[in-house]
């Protein structure tokens, strides 16, 4: 009975795992599937203890065990960690990892070293097995370690708590509480000398919390919504709050407009009586008013507010308010109404203002991206320069049928969404000051597909057809290479579509020029050598030979720069 049970929580173990990549793994940090994965091996080991037939095969089981239990608890607090937004420096990190390694060794020194087991001896009763130990003076140490993570995670909570406004305290206490209830249920095991161990049960329970957690932390991702509602409404900010009137975030531009909003706490009531706009959300929570859209003004501002319900969770809707600076349209309306008779150079001006609008957006949103990136400064702004400049030569040039006007205008406004999928890609990775490993270069290289799917998501209710095929073009394929040897598709010659080798010669031409983290900036000869050593290898040979007569044009744009 007892190894089907520890066979089962083993199972459960992995499938938590499972779902825990498949579903959270873009949107946590490494130690929520360390802290997986180490619960999956100590269950293991449990499964193997319980099925084992003489000491030795007990004794490897035990160190199985321990091979994830010694490792487990820092984990959670490093999960305790990411939720409290508490910084845990490097050495202490490293003395957690090292404490866990010093206490799998003396575990797995049994028959050699009696600091940790004195002896330990093979049971066998109703079909469980088990080892009966006598322990040594090092035996504390564990004991001691779950301690002080315990204590760690309280006092993360306590400075959340007083300092952190961002931070939700219910979240990080329920965490808490699955730390709490594994190690009393170690306690308890400890003490009572219990034959039977229930811990794998206390892990799957504290697995299964996680995952809650993480559902729930999800349902109210920022940058989440942010994204959604970006294609769906013309909006600068928003403020999120459930149907229970309490505050669940709310971005710059909102805090910025209503700076009440920057004294309410995460997961606490709306204090709805201090200002206008918290009045107006109490009553759209509190369904005492139907209207969906209220205008705000401030310092001289008219804010558009616009109420809506988001159910696309199931059993978990909330109210977001998508806000708006109205001034300019208000006063459009006004000047509609009183110069009817201008009304046409009014509207050809104001749609002229709305697509320079669009590409003052393109550029905020590609420079989000960049400012995330500590590594790449000013890359946005020298690749689209560098494009504009290579574009303009092939126009006149007159030698690529493909580069209408109309497409060449596309690319240069493109070109800045070029690394929009950097968004993406975790900031440990983005950030490392110095060459990638194997296993980070292969994430960072997955940023061009998703930047495809993300430019073509944000822009796929745009009316130009062409500029949202050539945004994603050059986000997915400006890494592939004339010979097929890029990535993501490995795809080659002219399969790569032109806007894309365009992009390719200006992206290489700007790293070659710049100080990168582990590089220096190469001076124009070397640059442009590597270039022409590339035509026909990386780069398409035809554009490759015209970007080359762009020289003087490119060495004057970025003297400029030193400038």
């Amino acid at each position: 009975m007892f190894n089907l049970l520890y066979t089962a929580l083993f199972v459960l173990s992995i499938l938590m795992l499972v779902v825990l990549v498949s579903c959270f793994r873009d949107r946590i940090s490494v130690f929520y599937v360390l802290l997986y994965v180490s619960v999956a091996v100590t269950n293991f080991g449990y499964m193997q203890l319980c099925a084992s037939q003489d000491l030795n095969a007990a004794v490897y089981a035990n160190q199985t065990v321990y091979l994830g239990a010694s490792f487990c608890p820092f984990f959670l607090l490093m999960c305790m960690a990411d939720l409290c937004k508490v910084k845990v420096p490097r050495i202490v990190q490293s003395g957690f990892i090292l404490l866990g390694c010093v206490i799998f060794f003396f575990i797995s020194s049994i028959g050699v070293f009696p600091w940790y087991y004195r002896s330990v001896s093979f049971v066998r009763e109703n079909g469980v097995s088990n080892l009966m130990k006598e322990y040594g003076p090092l035996h504390t140490l564990y004991p001691l370690y779950l301690i002080v993570v315990v204590i760690l995670a309280l006092t993360f909570i306590i400075l959340s708590f007083r300092k952190k406004k961002d931070v939700s305290y219910v979240t990080s206490a329920l965490l808490l509480v699955c730390m709490i209830i594994t190690v009393a249920v170690y306690i308890v095991e400890k003490s009572l000398h219990l034959q039977v161990t229930i811990l794998p049960i206390a892990y799957v329970i504290s697995q299964a919390g996680v995952l809650f957690l993480l559902r729930r932390i999800s349902l109210y991702d920022i940058s989440a919504i942010t994204a959604d509602s970006m294609v769906e409404s013309v909006s600068f900010g928003f403020v999120i709050c459930d149907f229970k009137e309490k505050f669940l975030g709310g971005d710059v531009a909102a805090k910025l407009w209503f700076p009440e909003i920057n004294e309410l706490k995460l997961d606490a009531p709306i204090k709805s009586e201090t200002t206008d706009f918290l009045q107006q959300l109490g009553k759209w929570v509190r369904d005492e008013d139907d209207r969906e859209i209220v205008y705000f003004e401030r310092d001289g501002y008219i804010i558009e507010a616009k109420h809506a319900i988001i159910t696309e969770k199931k059993h978990h809707p909330i109210h977001c308010v998508y806000l708006r600076d109205d001034t300019k349209q208000q006063a459009y309306t006004k000047l509609v109404e009183q110069y009817n008779e201008n009304l046409e150079r009014d509207v050809n001006a104001k749609t002229a203002k709305i697509s320079r609008m669009q590409d003052d957006i393109i550029i905020s949103m590609a420079s989000i991206v960049e400012n995330r990136d500590s590594n790449t400064g000013g890359h946005i702004a020298r690749t689209s320069d560098v494009v504009k400049i290579f574009v303009q030569h092939l126009q006149r040039r007159n030698i690529c049928p493909e580069l209408t006007p109309e497409v060449a205008q596309c690319i240069i406004k493109a070109a800045p969404l070029h690394d929009f999928g950097k968004i993406a890609i975790p900031d440990v990775i983005l950030n490392k000051p110095g060459k990638f490993e194997p296993e980070e270069y292969k994430e960072m290289k997955k940023h061009s597909a998703k930047g495809a799917v993300i430019v073509e998501r944000i822009l796929q209710n745009t009316e130009d057809v062409t500029f949202q095929q050539i945004a994603v073009n050059i986000a997915h394929y400006h890494h592939e290479k004339w010979d097929g040897n890029g990535y993501p598709d490995r795809i080659s010659g002219t399969d790569i579509p032109f806007e894309a080798r365009v992009m390719a010669l200006a992206d290489v031409f700007d790293a070659l020029v710049s100080k990168r983290v582990y590089k220096d900036s190469y001076g124009y000869d070397k640059a442009f050598s590597i270039i022409e050593e590339s035509c026909g290898s990386h780069f398409d040979p035809l554009l490759c030979k015209e970007f080359l007569q762009c020289r003087p044009a490119l060495e004057k744009l970025y003297d400029s720069y030193e400038d």
